[in-house]
Formats: C-alpha cells, structure tokens, sequence
C-alpha cells in the first residue's frame, strides 16, 4: 500500500493553478505555489517567485470557497507537543491548510493565539454558507461534493454545489470553465491543455496528487433529488464548471528505499498497490527505488482497468513481471496476491485502512 505506508501520509498542497485567459480553443494559467509543508497554518502563496495577495484574483477567492466548505477536516493545535495536527482526513487536512494560508478575505490574523489562528480563515467562509448536505466519495465516480445554500440569500446568491475529485473525471463532467469571474464553455483544446498540466505535475519529480475543483451553478432543488441511492449521484454532478486544480505531496517516508533496497537483497520483490494516478505511482516508485530512475516501465506498471482488460495468460504475466498497480479497487488486491500464490509465492500485504 503506498499512503501512509511508503508515504507519511503528511500531506501539503505546494501548487495550484486558476484559468488566467481563455482566445477561441486555447487557454492560459495563473500557476502558484505555496510555502510550508506541515499542517502549520503558516506559509505564503507566491507567483512568479513573489509572494501575491490571494483576494486579488476571483478564482483564487472561489478556490478557496470550495476547499474550505467541500471539507469535513480542521486543524488543531496540539498545546502539549507545540505542532498543528489534523483532524480528519490527510487530503482535505492538507485544503483546510491551504485556505489558511490563502486568507482570501484578509482576515485579520495578528494577536491570535496558536489554537485560535488553527480554523480563522476557514471559519470566515464557512460563515457564508450553509452546509445543507454531501454526496459523499465513491469509488466509481472519484468525487464528492455538497450542496450548500447563502446564508443571506438574495437573487444574486443562489443554492450551489462545490465539488472535489480526480481530474479527469470531474473535468470529463463539466461543460464550462470559470476564468475570473465569467464563466466560459470548456473546448477540446482547453479542456487538453488543462489536462497536460495535470499529467505534468502527477509524474514529474514532484510526482504531485492532483485534484480538480469544480461547482455547478445552478443544482437541482434537494426534493427533486434521490439521495437514498448512491448511483445517483454522478447525474448530480454533471454540467460542473472547472474552477482550478491543486497540487498536493506526500514525500515517502526517509526510511522506505533502504527497506525497498534490503528486501531486494533478501530476494524479496516488492510491488506497490495504490488507488492513485499511474503518474504519480510510478514516480513514487522511482524515488523509493522499487523502479531505476530511467527504467522502461512497461509491462511492469498496470493500472486496475488496464489489468482487467488483459486476457486471464497475460493477467498471470503481468503479475509476474510488474511492481506497480495503480488505481486499483480492493478486488484487484486479492486477485494479484491469488495469481501471485499460484506460483508458490508468499505473498505479504502491508498497509492501513481497507488493507
């Protein structure tokens, strides 16, 4: 397993990117990034190497809105330790970090104590919006999303949804994209480049876990919705406008390579099984040394819906030969380690969670 297992599961958002322009089927971007890798309240947003006031840019602000308020986590700060710790999940841990450091309204920040300072930020814009409900993860959808209403309504402010997810599958979801405060229709070329950038910076050095963040505008009303069944909610989260996309690390843990490197040396193979992207699984790979660094990977590294569309010979081959499985369900899990026990091998699992 490779979060929190080969990763230490710390992790923090150092990128991210809004629609700068937009001139017929091509696009530009405002990139950023962003200073302090722990879950310390504390660091800039630079662009250009220069630190920039977020509230100056309406994609930012909306960024924000949707990181702070498609989020279940919070910050604490740990008086007998002195450090922030997170309270929930690593990822959405990492947003409400981000919208603290953003402080998209200028919220006045000095003279706060240490626990007061850990939510500010996120409080201010929580305080916009009512949480009315969540259409929570799933697996085949690779998003969530909530539905929130003003709380001061008025015929400007409406009922919206604010979604998070895997790229592709939110951006292969929306019909527009939001350039400063406009919205403006999502083209082929728009829509690859957006994606080339986030394939970049998945399985470049950074090897960065990249999530889309995206609304609709206009939702149906709760009562037209059929919320008891879950299947439901990829038609809700369709027609989403892009917004823009972070870029998250999760550094591997120092200990893992000399690990990687002894089992090797025991004659043990090691392969790796992540639900991520098979960019970033990859690259994790080549740091920890499970890959050389300019190994030819194929054949060697399958995603879950690439091993399914194999022939039952070449699953056996793949399992093998290979040393990386990326984006993979749990039964993909038990049908590598059968295939693996059908050669006589050991086999061992090692992980958290649903492992």
């Amino acid at each position: 397993d490779k979060t929190g297992t080969l990763t230490t599961n710390q992790m923090s958002v150092c990128r991210m990117f809004i629609l700068d322009k937009v001139e017929g089927d091509t696009c530009s971007l405002n990139e950023f990034t962003i200073t302090g890798s722990t879950y310390a309240p504390m660091g800039e947003v630079h662009k250009d190497d220069k630190p920039i006031k977020c509230h100056q840019y309406d994609g930012l602000v909306e960024l924000a809105t949707i990181c702070a308020l498609c989020n279940d986590s919070a910050l604490d700060y740990n008086e007998a330790k002195g450090v922030y710790e997170k309270v929930g999940e690593a990822t959405e841990t990492a947003l409400t970090c981000l919208v603290e450091k953003m402080n998209v309204f200028d919220t006045e920040l000095k003279g706060l104590s240490k626990i007061e300072r850990a939510n500010v930020c996120n409080s201010v814009i929580k305080q916009l919006m009512k949480k009315e409900f969540t259409l929570e993860f799933s697996r085949d959808r690779k998003s969530m999303s909530v539905y929130c209403t003003p709380n001061k309504p008025s015929r400007t402010s409406m009922s919206k949804m604010f979604g998070k997810g895997a790229p592709k599958g939110v951006i292969d979801r929306g019909t527009h994209i939001r350039v400063g405060s406009t919205k403006v229709l999502m083209t082929p070329g728009v829509k690859q480049k957006i994606m080339s950038v986030i394939r970049e910076w998945g399985s470049g050095s950074d090897t960065l876990r990249c999530l889309a963040l995206a609304t609709h505008d206009n939702p149906l009303r709760r009562e037209e919705m059929h919320l008891e069944d879950s299947a439901n909610f990829i038609k809700y989260e369709t027609n989403l406008t892009f917004v823009g996309c972070v870029g998250m690390l999760d550094p591997p843990r120092i200990e893992v390579a000399s690990s990687v490197k002894l089992c090797r040396q025991a004659g043990i193979r090691v392969i790796m099984i992540t639900g991520d992207n098979k960019g970033t699984a990859v690259a994790i790979c080549r740091r920890i040394g499970i890959f050389g660094q300019d190994e030819d990977v194929t054949s060697k590294a399958f995603t879950g819906r690439e091993f399914d569309e194999l022939s039952p010979s070449a699953q056996r081959d793949a399992c093998l030969n290979a040393r990386c499985f990326a984006r993979v369900e749990p039964s993909h899990k038990s049908k590598i380690v059968e295939f693996l026990q059908s050669f006589d091998e050991i086999t061992a699992m090692t992980g958290d969670g649903a492992n």
